[in-house]
């Protein structure tokens, strides 16, 4: 029997692609967005940033963020902030880093990789 899984099709609005789910465009683009300005200004963007990065209006964000940790892209238990947000997983293909804003640039960098 054939899985339809193991090719790409869409299964109402998530897709599959060789049995994976992927994430939705806005998942995707927001959660690249958080791990980029991570990465830059060793701290996350606040909710008003976002809507400017993102282009997306704070409903559509914070829906966005609360379907990410429900996948377990992200936790977020202080919804008060964005801020909170901890990134468990940056990317959809399996490949996780915890990342969180405190992170420390200095040494770490040179021992941890």
């Amino acid at each position: 029997m054939i899985n339809e899984r193991m090719f790409g099709y869409n299964f109402g609005e998530r897709m599959f692609v060789g049995g994976i789910e992927l994430l939705k465009d806005s998942e995707r683009k927001l959660l690249r967005i958080l791990s980029n300005y991570l990465s830059r200004h060793n701290k996350l963007p606040t909710l008003e940033q976002l809507e400017t990065i993102a282009g997306k209006r704070k409903d559509q964000i914070i829906q966005v963020l609360r379907e990410l940790e429900k996948q377990g892209f992200i936790r977020w238990e202080n919804k008060s902030s964005v801020e909170y947000v901890v990134i468990l997983q940056a990317w959809e293909n399996g490949t996780s880093s915890i990342k969180s804003p405190n992170i420390s640039r200095g040494a770490d960098y040179w021992t941890m990789y």
